[in-house]
């Protein structure tokens, strides 16, 4: 039982409940919505035990000498009739209390079910994510391979031509040499 309702069940303010219990019991923090500590809650059923509930009047009205039958019957029609509201009542405040509970109960369940769908959204565009990224750095190294293929080719080319034309560059000074050789043996003077 909380302290709210202990408060409301005796007719008195919860926040002066509150202060008692603040006094009483320093160091805990207390609210209107705390739970009454067992020993006060024992002590509060003895008091109740002791008090004689046949000798309080029925909702604060007296009990009449009953001398007829009919007022016998008004009398006891009259306290079912309390009691069935106050049953009535009752029962109105506990299904309030679990729709109140039904209420936060589907919610949290709503709110649980939002997030794991959230989160395996987020997965899920992680995933597509990662998989374009490795797609993306693999096409990246094809086109770097095929660069490099490229480049060595081209190289390969260059330095074959480079050394043909060496070769020619070589043969044509020897035809040079040969010729200037022999326009040497040939002019005599």
């Amino acid at each position: 039982m909380t302290i709210k309702e202990y408060a409301e069940s005796i007719g008195i303010k919860p926040g002066k409940l509150v202060d008692e219990f603040r006094k009483n019991f320093p160091g805990q923090t207390w609210t209107i919505n705390s739970q009454l500590p067992e020993e006060f809650l024992a002590a509060h059923s003895k008091v109740k035990q002791d008090q004689k509930p046949d000798s309080q009047p029925f909702n604060g009205m007296g009990e009449a000498t009953i001398t007829k039958a009919d007022e016998a019957i008004q009398q006891a029609s009259y306290k079912l009739t309390a009691a069935d509201k106050q049953t009535i009542s009752g029962a109105i405040a506990v299904q309030n209390e679990q729709s109140k509970i039904l209420g936060a109960s589907t919610g949290v369940t709503g709110a649980l079910l939002f997030m794991e769908s959230l989160i395996a959204a987020k997965g899920t565009v992680l995933d597509a994510f990662a998989e374009q990224s490795l797609l993306e750095v693999d096409n990246q190294i094809a086109e770097i391979d095929q660069s490099l293929i490229n480049l060595a080719e081209e190289a390969s080319t260059r330095l074959g031509e480079s050394i043909r034309n060496k070769e020619q560059l070589k043969q044509r000074l020897n035809s040079l040499r040969q010729r200037v050789s022999s326009m040497g043996t040939q002019i005599q003077f």
